[in-house]
């Protein structure tokens, strides 16, 4: 399913879009502090919420943009990329939950690795069995849903929750596409 022949032009193509995603995340980010007067973690969260949701919405755009201009195996590639990126937007916080916890003997350290394993799910679906990727990525959503429905309980989690979750529904949406798109076929005139 996730193939890996060189397509020169996917990968400068995706990082642009993925620059563009952080740029436009951070710009909004920035001014959504700025006018929340940010000055505690209580309102840097939604600030960092918003970050999250621009910069997924800006790589969605990038990847559809990118998505219509290449074969439907090159945007399972593309999904792919994705999946690479959604893993560290969750391995990152997973793993610093993880040191920070486990350094004082706290069982709440479990929770980083439950991160970890969450992000690395998908990835090794898309390696073991590329059929059940898209069951395995709406498995996944479940629990990365979590902290934005629980929004008053789970308060920290909802930046890192809103970006795994736009980027695993980008992934199943890009997958929707590349399987119910049609090639063109040219029939020549006579």
């Amino acid at each position: 399913m996730l193939k890996h022949r060189p397509d020169p032009d996917l990968t400068p193509r995706f990082a642009t879009a993925l620059l563009a995603a952080a740029a436009a995340g951070a710009i909004s980010g920035f001014a959504a502090a700025h006018v929340l007067g940010a000055n505690s973690l209580q309102q840097l969260v939604p600030a960092l919420l918003i970050a999250a949701v621009v910069a997924m919405g800006v790589l969605a755009v990038g990847a559809f943009l990118i998505a219509v201009r290449v074969q439907p195996d090159t945007v399972e590639r593309l999904a792919g990329h994705l999946l690479w990126v959604v893993f560290v937007l969750a391995a990152l916080p997973g793993l610093t939950w993880l040191v920070l916890w486990l350094s004082d003997g706290d069982p709440r350290s479990l929770y980083g690795l439950a991160a970890i394993v969450l992000g690395a799910l998908p990835l090794l679906a898309a390696r073991r069995w590329p059929a059940r990727l898209p069951l395995t990525v709406a498995l996944c959503l479940v629990p990365a849903v979590l902290p934005l429905v629980l929004w008053h309980r789970l308060f920290l989690l909802a930046p890192i929750s809103a970006a795994v979750t736009g980027g695993w529904v980008l992934v199943l949406a890009l997958l929707g596409y590349a399987r119910h798109r049609t090639p063109k076929n040219v029939v020549p005139s006579n």
